[in-house]
């Protein structure tokens, strides 16, 4: 009976040990997946906030989260899935379903997605990837950049053919010469407009059928709704005065054209 006791307690010892390994290499195996990229939009307004997750790990999986909390209206969804990194470049395995996508681009110190249901991106606050932010905002604090992707932007709502134009990646050196157009614009035409540093600015820069380079610029008046969405997304607005304005701004020739101001 005593041996048959000290081989029950063996094999349970033998267990248990066998148990605490794999509870170890499970340990390691988890502490092996560091996360490389962290990136979050927290948008706050009257209705209520969002907000968007997105964690990419050294393993090649992505975690995100998508929290919705307005008056009277709550949604949480959560999606994991896997991706694929080539330079700056983020293609998912399965589509990204947060907007149904299954590209992205890591530009100016966001993700941006081209493809899906709409355009949307999401903000890194942290990363290990070896990519430079090829623009630097710091000193313009008020405008926030787009690419270019015919299927959002429409191209004959700016004047064109389809697909006679195509997206361009602006220079720091080029976001000087956007803010000195745009400032001459505001004193020519400041009985119509606001004050320069009441606006937030959308741009989108293309080249054109005749290989100049445009920037299509929308400005929008400030206010508590806009301060940070309108780096994410881009804004549609049908009314609103001279705190709905557009005009296209060529690189090329130092200076702008078609100002629009809505209602006028």
């Amino acid at each position: 009976m005593k041996e048959k006791r000290h081989i029950v307690i063996y094999f349970l010892l033998l267990g248990l040990l066998i148990q605490c390994k794999e509870k170890d290499n499970e340990f390691i195996v988890k502490s092996r997946k560091k996360i490389i990229v962290f990136a979050e939009n927290i948008n706050e307004n009257f209705v209520g906030k969002d907000e968007a997750r997105l964690i990419i790990y050294s393993d090649s999986s992505y975690f995100c989260e998508s929290i919705i909390s307005h008056v009277n209206y709550e949604k949480q969804e959560k999606f994991k899935g896997r991706l694929q990194l080539k330079k700056d470049t983020i293609e998912f395995f399965s589509r990204f379903k947060l907007i149904n996508s299954n590209k992205a681009v890591i530009k100016n110190n966001f993700i941006e997605f081209v493809d899906g249901d709409s355009d949307f991106k999401i903000e890194i606050k942290n990363s290990l990837l070896n990519i430079k932010s090829k623009l630097n905002l710091e000193r313009y604090q008020n405008y926030a950049f787009f690419s270019f992707n015919e299927e959002f932007q429409k191209p004959i709502n700016y004047g064109y053919k389809p697909k006679t134009i195509k997206p361009y990646d602006l220079e720091q050196s080029e976001l000087f010469q956007i803010d000195t157009i745009l400032k001459k614009c505001f004193t020519e035409n400041k009985k119509k407009l606001r004050k320069k540093e009441n606006y937030i600015f959308q741009c989108i820069a293309v080249l054109n059928q005749n290989q100049e380079k445009e920037v299509w610029v929308s400005c929008y008046c400030k206010n508590n709704n806009r301060e940070e969405n309108y780096k994410y997304r881009l804004i549609d607005m049908c009314d609103g005065g001279n705190c709905n304005v557009h005009l296209k701004v060529n690189l090329t020739k130092n200076d702008y054209t078609e100002l629009n101001i809505a209602g006028f």
